[in-house]
């Protein structure tokens, strides 16, 4: 009887080795589909181009050595980020995700079906966690947001060790900046804009206007870059050159369809749900490539300051300065021409009498 119950109890450890083995194998085949051997060390070959398009994406957070490591989920400007993007953690270690709350309704879904958070949810404090215990040494698990997939609501866990730029947290768990490097989180996204020179200061202003079509071609967004308030509206006024536009946020927090170009044509969002320090980056999609693109930054900004009072939507001007129009000019010459009518007879006279004086 014992060694029956022996022999039972062999087999029943026997088919849990072979199924964990099983499972190491499908991972590690399914890290070798990924590109963890491509050994390039960039986004690209090291996960397959999974987190091309993921703005928070910097390299992979090294948390080796820590049982639970926190992983944010709504993190980024508009909370539609995991942070960090990509970690590195022991086998065996504890991955706990934990909700903040922006960015509307989230889960986590891995791409080969290891874990499933469930239905999307959108609370505060939400978490779900899963521990990489049958994980083996350079495995990689790609997964996403379900409802946010799209615009980038990606992430990695790569077990043991991985090919790619290590990125020390130097603290423990999501780190949530979510942004995109440089100034106010612009990184690169100013490099083609003619018309950037800095980030105008509209905070105190409820309503902010931003031309659309500005430019010696009507191909800018004049003021490109803006400072504004929570809660405040930001209406986008359609000057009427450069053809088509529209207004893009490049994580669809906002859009006003598809490109229009009459003149007088407006679109307007109310950042009310943004926090200080958000920055909304947006584009005309017709004219990207040539530099047709704005940013919105809400409460701070770490970047030069230019005081002003929005777009113009002149030729090639940068906004809000003191320009006079044309009506201005003309009233201005008018009155130089009376004030000289006036004064000439007073020269004349004076002149006259120093005359006769000498």
């Amino acid at each position: 009887m014992t060694p029956n119950a022996d022999a039972a109890a062999e087999g029943d450890d026997a088919a849990s080795m072979s199924r964990r083995g099983f499972f190491r194998a499908g991972a590690a085949g399914a890290a070798v589909a990924t590109g963890v051997a491509a050994g390039s060390g960039t986004a690209a070959a090291q996960y397959d181009g999974w987190l091309e398009g993921v703005s928070n994406y910097d390299g992979t957070h090294d948390y080796r050595g820590q049982d639970e490591v926190a992983v944010e989920v709504g993190a980024g400007e508009n909370g539609l980020r995991f942070g960090p993007a990509a970690i590195l953690i022991d086998p065996g270690a504890t991955v706990v995700w934990e909700w903040t709350g922006a960015g509307g309704n989230h889960n986590i879904v891995a791409d080969d079906g290891t874990f499933d958070s469930g239905s999307a949810v959108g609370e505060e404090g939400t978490t779900f966690e899963y521990t990489f215990a049958d994980a083996a040494d350079g495995d990689t698990f790609n997964y996403y947001c379900g409802p946010h997939q799209a615009v980038g609501m990606k992430g990695v866990v790569a077990v043991g060790s991985v090919d790619d730029d290590l990125v020390d947290p130097q603290a423990e768990g999501g780190s949530g900046s979510g942004g995109s490097g440089g100034p106010a989180g612009y990184g690169d996204w100013f490099e083609n804009v003619g018309n950037y020179e800095g980030t105008r200061d509209l905070r105190g202003q409820s309503e902010v206007t931003v031309s659309v079509g500005a430019g010696e071609n009507g191909l800018l967004f004049d003021p490109p870059a803006i400072l504004v308030d929570q809660g405040t509206t930001v209406i986008w006024e359609w000057t009427g050159a450069g053809g088509g536009h529209n207004v893009v946020e490049e994580n669809e927090a906002f859009s006003s369809g598809s490109p229009a170009e009459e003149e007088g044509t407006t679109f307007e969002h109310t950042f009310a749900d943004a926090s200080e320090g958000d920055v909304f980056r947006y584009a005309c999609e017709p004219h990207q490539a040539v530099g047709m693109k704005g940013a919105v930054a809400v409460g701070a900004v770490d970047d030069q300051l230019i005081g002003g009072e929005g777009g113009s939507g002149g030729e090639g001007s940068s906004g809000g300065g003191s320009s006079l129009s044309a009506s201005d000019i003309g009233t201005l010459a008018l009155g130089f021409g009376l004030a000289g009518a006036l004064l000439v007879p007073l020269f004349y006279a004076a002149h006259r009498k120093a005359d006769r004086n000498a």
